[in-house]
């Protein structure tokens, strides 16, 4: 092996092992997050059991029940396999040209749903995977989706030299039709989850994996899909 090259993946694999370290922070700080809410969920629900207990001990009586409370919003479920792609009509920040689900018919399509400009690990994923040439050679296009404004993700694709799609959606339409808002664990439930949602040519969903971390390498993905790619 030539020193160049053996320099190349040296700097490759610090690289992968910077992404890592970026990752597991992430994932910590959302999991320490969810331990917080599971808390003030606790003493929330003691305080509501020593409520009823008054009105009841205190009153002879309980109060009669009410309408059911509405259950807070978490993240829907989104088309399942086999099923029609949700309509959107996005603007494309690298191109400024909207994007619908329509004109994606076709060709097979990955969007890459993130948590965008906040993720640098995200935006250097979609970097990646347009860079590998792995997915134009399965004949798959690559879109990305996140809630940021055009404006700004058009920035952040200028930095990474990501050319690809990159579809904002601040309006969190789309990333709520797809079942993405805090999707994948990652406790941000007004942002997309890491997830990945393949498309086939009739615009039917193919696949759909979410994961814990925020940077997967090309092949595991490639991988993971498997037949359905």
């Amino acid at each position: 092996m030539s020193s160049m090259a053996h320099r190349q993946e040296e700097k490759e694999a610090r690289r992968q092992e910077r992404l890592r370290h970026e990752a597991e922070a992430a994932h910590k700080e959302a999991r320490d997050r969810r331990v917080r809410r599971a808390g003030y969920g606790a003493v929330a629900a003691i305080a509501a059991t020593l409520l009823v207990l008054a009105v009841v001990l205190g009153g002879g009586r309980s109060a009669s029940p009410g309408p059911p409370e509405h259950p807070a919003t978490a993240a829907g479920e989104g088309p399942a396999v086999g099923m029609t792609a949700p309509a959107f009509s996005l603007t494309d920040a690298t191109s400024g040209r909207q994007v619908t689900a329509a004109g994606l018919r076709g060709r097979k399509t990955l969007l890459f749903f993130s948590e965008g400009v906040s993720c640098q690990a995200c935006l250097v994923q979609a970097a990646d995977l347009e860079r590998s040439g792995a997915l134009k050679k399965a004949g798959i296009d690559l879109v990305s989706v996140s809630t940021d404004d055009a404006d700004t993700l058009g920035q952040a694709a200028a930095q990474y030299g990501i050319r690809s799609p990159m579809l904002a959606d601040p309006s969190t339409e789309m990333s709520s039709a797809y079942g993405m808002l805090g999707h994948g664990g990652m406790g941000h439930p007004q942002t997309d989850g890491h997830a990945f949602m393949l498309l086939d040519e009739a615009g039917k969903v193919r696949w759909h994996q979410a994961y814990q971390e925020m940077y997967v390498k090309t092949d595991k993905l490639l991988r993971d899909m498997g037949k359905a790619a």
